[in-house]
């Protein structure tokens, strides 16, 4: 609400009401209903091309089921045909045809860049322009809010101001939909707010006291419009994606391409020693999105170029973050209330309430409990009950059916079993917390080549539209290949045994140290010719090295041994230049040394690395959830990754937000308590 408050105070207040139609106002409704919900969309696909370094190409696809949307959403987008033509003038033969505005996803608007959508057969569908889809949606909003003041109990009373702001005085409603209309139709979005300050000498007069009106009706009501709020921020933050299909299909395959933002380069020296890292531990790339809390399944498809390869890839959600944070705060609760209910009669009214909420609590508890360790043991992990005993003995408590023998009977009150006292209920809302159990994990264990795939769905319900979930994915790449560092290898070898051949020659000795050594190698005859040799025969050696470009990913992998390789060629240059410049023997012996050492130390670590594992750094360094890493048979301090992909471009790209228990969501509203709303009837 704090936009539309600062494009009331503005806004100079119109004359005439602006152009809001109330059909049209059906329509937008209908159209972030719709958008909201996404009931229609059967699965949401989305493939993800690394091939070059800080760039990435991410490619969407959407299955769409018309059947799935219901009858109040086909009626009104189907009349958004003539909404059309009216605006613009009729078009030949657009009534009577059987084609919807159907609404795929939400895009933001601060980042929002022209977007082709493709059916099945490559044939670019009509979208719905900003503009237009924006007017919908602004007189839908206006008419959803007078329809939410006037259900209050005070606006029939002619004393109360909203009586008066909604029946009697136009202009503070003239002003509410230009600032809606404005907020909403133009795409900059007031980034700070500034105030306008009054002329000395001058009282408020009738337009202050209108503006003041507008400001008033919105405070006073503020809880009232608390979830308003929420679906004004989704309409101001988010355009709308909607494209014109035909009805007489029930299912689409849809694909469209956005852009992905990539964080800012790290400074000169830690990006140039995570290069030189990547040919040990693999090319990092971390990706994160927003997805409607919505859609009942989602894949993603990370290919590479073939030189590469995925050698690990893991996906994870934070869909089950209002259950984990509704069981911690209910654990605390039940924990402060368990000392007094066995201080009760066992038969009051207040002891019967507690044992249903620890029933239903601990029973949430023990199902998501069970939900996790299946997933660590598809995924190939571990969570052990060393690693959340709290949790492992309240759930067992509800879930073994063991009682409590009294002296007239068996007890099967959870509220008297030994385990569920106030210092496990207490513990396990920690171990939740810290173990950031709200975060699930798919882990892909069947990656072919070049390309790993990741498929997640919903495990549970409860979602209503407009929430969005937080997804992050994490891949290592790998040179597929291997034979590059081999090559650059025999490479260095072969520099070091030319600098060593030709220092045993101009020394007579293979051993180029001592006094006639010295001598030797400070007094040169045909010191062209060496030269000739330690820069000729190193350069077409090192011409013929297969290095991939600097800038892909194979090439980013490739750091080490391209930088082994220029090593050795410098060595080489330095003993040519010591030569030339015909120095004194000592130097020459110490550019001998280093032309033969070098080399060779680089052959070295070069088959060092290639009896490597091909990508060491563990799963549990490149941001799984520390539950699937609780065991403690792997270190989980995490490692930087070497490019960061973020689908919203909200603001924290640069640094995305951690996986832990309460992290920001970015650039979406939320609605909690109500649905969205989607019944136009009294409109």
């Amino acid at each position: 609400m704090d936009s539309l408050r600062h494009a009331i105070e503005t806004i100079p207040i119109p004359g005439a009401p602006p152009r809001l139609s109330q059909q049209g106002a059906a329509v937008g409704l209908a159209l972030l209903d719709t958008s909201l919900r996404l009931n229609h969309v059967r699965r949401l696909t989305e493939r993800l091309t690394v091939v070059e370094h800080g760039t990435a190409r991410r490619t969407t696809e959407i299955d769409v089921s018309l059947r799935l949307l219901d009858e109040g959403q086909r009626q009104a987008t189907a009349a958004l045909q003539d909404l059309i033509g009216r605006e613009h003038g009729e078009r030949a033969g657009a009534r009577g045809t059987h084609q919807l505005w159907v609404p795929l996803a939400r895009l933001p608007r601060r980042y929002v860049t022209p977007v082709d959508v493709f059916d099945s057969g490559g044939r670019k569908l009509p979208r719905l322009t900003q503009h237009e889809a924006s007017r919908l949606i602004a007189s839908g909003l206006y008419r959803l809010l007078r329809g939410i003041l006037a259900g209050d109990e005070h606006a029939q009373s002619a004393k109360n101001e909203l009586n008066t702001f909604l029946f009697r005085v136009h202009e503070p409603r003239w002003l509410v939909q230009q600032a809606l209309m404005t907020l909403l139709t133009e795409r900059n979005q007031p980034a700070e707010n500034f105030s306008l300050p009054p002329a000395e000498g001058t009282v408020s007069g009738y337009g202050s006291q209108c503006r003041a009106m507008a400001l008033n009706i919105l405070d006073t009501h503020a809880e009232l419009l608390a979830e308003y709020a929420q679906l004004l921020d989704i309409a101001v933050n988010d355009y709308l994606l909607v494209v014109l299909l035909d009805a007489a299909v029930d299912e689409h395959l849809l694909t469209y391409e956005t852009p992905l933002y990539v964080e800012a380069k790290a400074p000169p020296l830690k990006e140039q020693w995570q290069r030189l890292l990547a040919g040990r531990r693999g090319y990092f790339v971390s990706y994160e999105t927003t997805i409607p809390a919505t859609v009942k399944s989602y894949h993603l498809v990370a290919s590479t170029s073939p030189e590469a390869g995925v050698s690990h890839m893991y996906l994870s959600t934070d869909a089950d973050r209002e259950l984990v944070d509704s069981l911690v705060a209910d654990l605390g609760a039940l924990a402060e209330r368990t000392g007094a209910a066995q201080s009760r009669d066992s038969g009051g009214a207040w002891h019967k309430i507690l044992e249903l909420q620890a029933q239903t609590t601990v029973r949430k508890l023990a199902d998501l409990l069970r939900r996790r360790k299946w997933e660590a043991g598809r995924s190939g992990r571990r969570l052990p009950e060393r690693a959340m005993p709290a949790c492992h003995r309240l759930a067992a408590a509800v879930t073994t059916g063991e009682a409590v023998r009294t002296e007239t009977n068996v007890d099967n009150s959870l509220l008297r079993h030994p385990r569920f006292d106030a210092a496990n209920l207490r513990e396990a809302a920690k171990e939740l917390t810290d173990l950031q159990f709200a975060h699930d994990l798919v882990l892909d264990n069947s990656i072919t080549d070049n390309e790993g795939r990741a498929h997640w769905r919903h495990s549970g319900g409860g979602h209503r539209g407009g929430e969005q979930i937080r997804v992050r994915a994490g891949l290592v790449l790998k040179d597929s290949t291997q034979s590059r560092p081999f090559s650059v290898m025999l490479y260095a070898l072969a520099v070091g045994a030319v600098s060593f051949a030709l220092g045993w020659l101009l020394a007579g000795s293979p051993w180029p140290y001592g006094q006639a050594a010295t001598e030797a190698l400070g007094d040169v005859g045909d010191g062209q010719s060496v030269i000739t040799m330690l820069l000729l025969v190193p350069g077409f050696l090192y011409s013929r090295l297969s290095l991939p470009p600097h800038r892909t990913v194979v090439g980013y992998l490739a750091t080490l041994p391209r930088t082994l390789g220029q090593l050795s060629v410098v060595a080489a240059a330095a003993l040519a230049a010591t030569i030339a410049t015909k120095s004194p023997g000592e130097v020459v012996q110490v550019s001998l040394t280093l032309a033969v050492g070098l080399p060779v130390l680089a052959a070295l670590l070069l088959l060092g690395q290639r009896s490597w594992h091909p990508s060491a750094v563990p799963l549990s360094r490149i941001g799984l959830p520390r539950w699937a890493v609780a065991d403690g048979a792997e270190r989980w301090r995490p490692v930087d990754a070497n490019v960061r992909f973020d689908s919203s471009g909200s603001g924290d790209v640069a640094q995305p937000a951690p996986l832990d228990p309460h992290p920001r969501r970015s650039g979406q509203g939320r609605l909690r308590n109500r649905p969205p709303a989607g019944d136009q009837s009294g409109l």
